[in-house]
């Protein structure tokens, strides 16, 4: 009786995991600007897919049907930045001690005790690739 419950837990596992598998990939493209009917920018990620990209030409369509649309520019485009900043402290022994003395007064070697305080930042420009767009117009077409 065990034995037919761990065997269905596991043959359901293994099931869940092959379904996850054959899930495909759904493009992401996003309208940063849109202007219906006249035309837009559309958002993708840096290392866009081929899927992403699709998306976009649906959104592109969409947008503009029943008129065809045209590509205006595209490229990588600075959306903002990413800073990360790094600190570390360590901690300095008091290394003073007493020498002697001169004239009566003692006479001190070394360095206090502290901390000393590292920090570095580095500052990562965010992109992402934006693509314009312009719906064709009727008088275009003649």
């Amino acid at each position: 009786m065990m034995k037919q419950i761990l065997l269905s837990a596991s043959a359901l596992g293994l099931l869940f995991v092959v379904g996850c598998q054959t899930v495909p990939y759904q493009g992401q493209a996003r309208e940063t600007k849109k202007r219906p009917q006249e035309g837009g920018v559309i958002s993708l990620k840096e290392n866009y897919r081929p899927e992403d990209r699709q998306k976009a030409d649906e959104k592109m369509k969409l947008n503009c049907q029943p008129l065809p649309f045209r590509v205006l520019e595209e490229g990588e485009v600075v959306v903002g930045q990413k800073v990360e900043t790094d600190s570390r402290d360590t901690k300095r022994d008091d290394t003073r001690s007493e020498v002697g003395n001169l004239f009566g007064i003692p006479v001190i070697s070394g360095e206090a005790g502290g901390k000393d305080t590292k920090s570095s930042s580095t500052t990562t420009a965010l992109r992402e690739w934006q693509i314009t767009y312009q719906c064709e117009s009727k008088k275009a077409k003649r």
